[in-house]
């Protein structure tokens, strides 16, 4: 029997789940509702369903599950789900009067996906204003990261006003393995791993070599602490969502004249969100280490290969200087892992038990280390389509960990570049971040039209 089991960068994300925070990414989108307006000017909710119904039974990384496994038979394995009906992922609600779409959005991605099922969600909503509707995509970031789960919502929906979707029941897929099957298939393959051991060889052993000096890398990265803020310890029920926009092209304008990448604008721009948000509660920032964990990829395929732990430089008044400090950071991180060097993903290359424990640690004290989270997603550079309605926005939202309660999204879509500030409910005053994010890139693009002299010099 062939199995496909899950990677461990796959598995490592089902364990980061917690009660009020499953581990879930999704997209944001608005939609012109033009296409899907009756002579009365309702909104044809049926219609939206039965257009994504059909997309997704196209789509073969929609129909898979995890089958979860019990000790002594191995990683879990993804399987195509014999049962799978699109129509039990696709759901329908109406924003309240009066609501703020972020907000509202952001309550409804937090609900726990099903792990016994595909791991995604669409939901169609209803009541915007201005003859739009949203729809909200979750994906659990088992099955995908932010890369993949652009692609995946991506195949929900079209490339040009005109496509048409491929029809068709799918195959029919075989029945999900049974426990008695996955034990046997495990110990077979133990038995032929054991059949083709070797002694230790020179190569071996300097892999080993290679691996200790990681560890010790990546443990240096979690040495030091960061401070603690007025930001709540413990993460809740509720969320909050705040959204800045930016014109594209200027952004990558401004890197390209002031010598620094488009990621490095984000996080200089967060951290001067921070500093605004953070000085209006009360927090000492001249004297605050805050740092951001920011993933980076170093590999063709799987889910995110590498981590950077950047500290953002909130105590630097001076918006062009903090810029400096941060690319100045990112490029010996990035030489790092792109040579080999540890961390802290190397978690991944322990045994499944200790990998476990070592997450386990992360969980209970990686905010001690880690202050937010902050990702940089590229998304198609055209227009996506839904049977003729133009999505007009698209918004990423980056998931929460217990005990970090903000997460930082960007994505760059059809000459929009949208970055969502996603936070533990109790943080009412979120807005004040998107603002400060909102001056910090105003900043940037004003001094990339500056003579060349008045702009601060590349780090070396």
């Amino acid at each position: 029997m062939a199995l496909t089991r899950l990677r461990m960068d796959e598995l490592v994300n089902a364990w980061v789940a917690d009660q009020y925070t499953p581990f879930q990414i999704a997209l944001l989108g608005v939609f012109d509702a033009t296409p899907f307006l009756g002579p009365d000017g309702a909104l044809d909710v049926p219609r939206i369903r039965r257009e994504l119904a059909v997309r997704a039974r196209s789509v073969a990384v929609l129909r898979r599950r995890v089958v979860w496994t019990w000790p002594g038979e191995g990683m879990p394995v993804w399987a195509d789900d014999p049962s799978f009906d699109p129509e039990d992922h696709l759901v329908a609600a109406t924003l309240p009067r009066g609501a703020d779409l972020a907000d509202w959005a952001a309550n409804r991605i937090v609900r726990p996906l099903p792990m016994d099922r595909p791991l995604w969600r669409a939901e169609i909503i209803d009541g915007l204003p201005g003859q739009r509707f949203a729809l909200i995509i979750v994906v659990h970031h088992v099955a995908a990261d932010g890369r993949a789960g652009v692609a995946l919502a991506g195949s929900l929906l079209d490339r040009s006003p005109e496509a048409v979707p491929l029809s068709g029941a799918p195959p029919t897929a075989p029945a999900l393995p049974s426990h008695r099957d996955l034990l046997r298939v495990r110990r077979h393959r133990v038995v032929a791993a054991l059949r083709r051991a070797r002694p230790p060889t020179a190569e071996g052993l300097r892999r080993f070599r290679q691996l200790m000096r990681q560890f010790r890398d990546a443990g240096a990265d979690l040495r030091t602490r960061t401070s603690e803020t007025s930001l709540p310890r413990l993460v809740g029920p509720g969320r909050r969502l705040a959204v800045v926009r930016q014109p594209l092209d200027e952004l990558r304008g401004a890197g390209h004249a002031l010598g620094v990448t488009l990621n490095d604008l984000l996080l200089a721009a967060v951290a001067g969100g921070l500093r605004e948000l953070l000085a209006a509660r009360g927090d000492d920032v001249d004297q605050l280490t805050i740092r951001t964990s920011v993933p980076a990829a170093t590999a063709p395929v799987g889910q995110v290969s590498g981590i950077m732990l950047v500290d953002l430089h909130v105590a630097e008044p001076d918006p062009l200087r903090r810029l400096t400090l941060i690319n100045a950071q990112t490029a010996v991180l990035k030489r790092r892992l792109y040579a080999g060097g540890g961390d802290v993903t190397e978690v991944l290359h322990l045994p499944l038990p200790v990998a476990r424990i070592g997450m386990r640690w992360m969980r209970r004290f990686g905010a001690t280390r880690v202050n937010l989270f902050v990702t940089d997603v590229p998304g198609p550079p055209a227009p996506l389509w839904l049977a003729g309605a133009r999505m007009l926005e698209a918004v990423p939202v980056a998931p929460l960990v217990q005990r970090v309660s903000i997460g930082v999204a960007a994505l760059s879509y059809a000459g929009d570049f949208a970055v969502s500030v996603h936070a533990d409910g109790s943080i009412t005053d979120l807005q004040l971040c998107a603002d400060g994010l909102a001056d910090s890139f105003a900043v940037f693009r004003a001094a990339a039209c500056r003579p060349v002299s008045s702009q601060p010099s590349e780090p070396r």
